[in-house]
């Protein structure tokens, strides 16, 4: 039984991650880049545990390292020099920052996504999309079925191949890849056979012959309204922040945090070329505002954890 933000309606759930992936991929300011990684990191382990920090250390990690270096390698912008190059080309400081700031970026939209499969399950993706457009969604559930099921078959394959193979040949290089073609290839037929009857269990069941039918277990609550309004009213609030070029952040060519205030301190480090000017009110309100939404799924389901360690000291 799904609790927290995931038993939610599917609209708040599906906001939720519209409005932090886009935010995401438009703020560079740096307080906005490590909130919305903070967030989506705590929620992914939250959600899959143990699972999530090794994917997180095994694969988002060395992907940030990877863009930040290749950032750095093949981009020379920037004027502050860390190594200069016979051809010319040198090897900037704002380089490497601007190619973190990229990293950063794709690797917080990937854990979001992580955290939107876990939470908007199929059926939450056929209520959204089935009554409008059913055979987008139709294509989308299927589609997000296929990666598990060829996953798990590919390994049921795989095993039965080890199961045929002697001891001493699962040693050997190339027989491991041997096997390993052999297993992509009989996944591949089965998949094509499974595609087949797929296809002649739709037309069995008259699809796409007649209006379909519709039927839903999601109801809108009160609950569902709060939050849906919460992520409304913060929607608009980052929205204008947005529009009038507040959080601005720039690392080409030096780097420059926040728009130039008429007052506040305005910090120079001239040796990396570097001026960080003051927050404005709005921004200050902005930043708060956008944490509160990041953290929304995990301040529900930390409230609702309290609630029934609540309940259970009563009994």
């Amino acid at each position: 039984m799904a609790t927290g933000f995931k038993s939610y309606h599917p609209w708040v759930n599906v906001m939720f991650f519209i409005s932090v992936i886009t935010f995401g991929m438009l703020f560079l300011h740096p307080v906005c880049l490590f909130v919305s990684f903070f967030a989506s990191v705590c929620l992914d382990i939250r959600l899959k545990g143990k699972k999530a920090v090794k994917e997180i250390f095994t694969f988002i990690l060395p992907m940030l390292v990877f863009v930040t270096l290749i950032n750095g390698i093949f981009n020379h912008y920037g004027m502050t020099v860390l190594y200069e190059i016979s051809n010319g080309n040198n090897i900037t400081l704002e380089a490497y920052i601007y190619g973190f700031v990229l990293g950063l970026t794709v690797v917080t939209t990937m854990l979001w996504f992580f955290c939107f499969n876990e939470i908007v399950t199929a059926d939450k993706i056929m209520f959204v999309l089935g009554k409008g457009i059913p055979k987008l969604a139709l294509v989308v559930t299927m589609a997000l079925r296929f990666v598990p099921l060829y996953r798990k078959k590919y390994t049921e394959i795989s095993q039965a191949q080890k199961g045929f193979m002697q001891s001493d040949d699962d040693k050997k290089i190339l027989n491991r890849i041997r096997n390993a073609v052999k297993s992509v290839s009989i996944l591949v037929t089965w998949a094509l056979e499974n595609a087949i009857q797929t296809s002649d269990s739709m037309r069995a069941r008259s699809y796409g012959e007649n209006k379909r039918s519709f039927y839903s277990r999601f109801r809108f609550t009160k609950s569902d309204g709060f939050v849906l309004l919460l992520i409304t009213i913060a929607d608009i609030v980052v929205a204008i922040c947005k529009l009038k070029d507040g959080l601005y952040a720039s690392y080409n060519p030096y780097v420059i945090i926040n728009s130039q205030k008429a007052d506040g301190i305005t910090y120079l480090i001239k040796e990396i070329n570097m001026m960080i000017n003051p927050l404005s009110t709005f921004e200050i309100v902005t930043i708060a505002v956008y944490i509160l939404l990041c953290f929304l799924p995990l301040i529900i389901d930390l409230k609702e954890e309290l609630n029934w360690r609540r309940l259970k000291s009563k009994i």
